[in-house]
């Protein structure tokens, strides 16, 4: 059986300053492409924006393997299944809903879509399935996914799994799902915008939420491998990811493995870094932490925002290009944090954000 020891303090910490890299990894992915738009096409800066925005890839997995560790290890201490629900229904469903319908508003105010698609229902049948109301929205689609199934996986981590085990499962059945989606038995219309695409990340977040200290364990004597993991995934998934920035043709397989690999690896990388970090309880460690508990706010906000700012345009000097780029950057983050703690403990927090 998983352990029910407290949860250490300095993990709690972690998970907030986790959350907060992650989110400014977020911010940084969207803002570097943004700019690959806008740059000579081969030049250095364009090649430098594009490696950014690549190897910032593991963004939402990152998330959505800490919202699997959070929540199994929270629903293995004590488990109400009706109340479980009514709370996903209200901090994620209706969020998911509302969050869709503004952005497709906000798409037609801006010129964005034909007004015309708003009175076509096959439009918003995509927008809500596929988590297509605007580009970021997919994520919250993938969480509500795996909340939906979380009740019937719990009964497998009651019980003590080896990791390798867990991992090795994960990615067959990842290879798995692959495959029959590439045959048409799944015939998923955007793989990403799918809970089953995240498998590894998923099950090595119920595995960590399901056994305490299991992670910080591995980090203390497995570091240098998880390192050494990353780089040489990423090393194995840039080149690949950057060929397909550039709409060259790639390998389908090897793209996605190389994805699944780096992605899992960067994620524990991070993880181990947070833990480190929240033990030095510096002042730029609790600046991460307040942004991690805002970091849902930041995610859904930051996208308009860097829209409205791409339409004031770039300079055309290089560096005048790269600090304007860095001060919308900075402007899309700094300015949902100021605005969800204004809101904070509002009705109109509850009902935008679900807390």
């Amino acid at each position: 059986m998983p352990t029910t020891l407290p949860v250490p303090a300095s993990r709690l910490v972690a998970v907030d300053v986790f959350r907060g890299l992650a989110i400014l990894a977020v911010v940084a992915h969207h803002t570097a492409g943004l700019g690959v738009r806008y740059v000579p096409e081969g030049s250095g800066l364009a090649v430098a924006l594009s490696v950014v925005n690549r190897s910032l890839l593991f963004v939402v997995p990152a998330f959505v393997f800490m919202t699997a560790l959070v929540l199994t290890r929270s629903a293995l201490r004590h488990f109400d299944v009706g109340r479980y629900y009514r709370s996903r229904v209200r901090t994620a469903l209706l969020p998911y809903l509302l969050w869709t319908v503004l952005y497709v508003l906000f798409r037609f105010a801006t010129g964005q879509e034909d007004p015309s698609e708003l009175r076509e229902p096959g439009r918003w049948l995509v927008w809500v399935q596929y988590g297509k109301g605007y580009y970021h929205l997919y994520f919250l689609l993938v969480v509500l996914q795996f909340y939906a199934v979380l009740p019937l996986l719990l009964p497998l981590w009651r019980r003590r799994w080896p990791l390798w085990g867990v991992l090795g499962a994960a990615s067959l059945a990842q290879l798995a799902v692959y495959g029959l989606n590439r045959v048409g038995v799944l015939e998923f219309a955007y793989p990403a915008t799918m809970a089953l695409w995240y498998l590894p990340t998923l099950a090595l977040g119920m595995y960590f939420g399901a056994n305490e200290g299991a992670f910080e364990a591995l980090w203390a004597r497995g570091r240098g491998w998880i390192l050494g993991a990353a780089v040489l995934s990423l090393a194995w998934f840039l080149p690949l990811s950057l060929a397909a920035l550039q709409e060259e043709q790639v390998n389908t397989l090897a793209f996605s493995a190389a994805n699944w690999a780096y992605t899992a690896a960067a994620v524990l990388a991070l993880f181990g870094a947070s833990l480190a970090l929240a033990a030095m309880r510096g002042r730029w460690v609790r600046a991460l932490t307040v942004l991690g508990t805002l970091s849902l706010q930041v995610y859904l906000l930051h996208p308009a925002l860097l829209y409205m700012m791409e339409r004031w345009g770039f300079p055309s000097h290089p560096l005048a290009f790269t600090l304007t780029l860095l001060g919308y950057g900075l402007a899309a983050l700094l300015l949902p944090v100021l605005l969800a703690r204004a809101l904070a403990g509002t009705a109109v927090s509850r009902w935008l954000f679900g807390r």
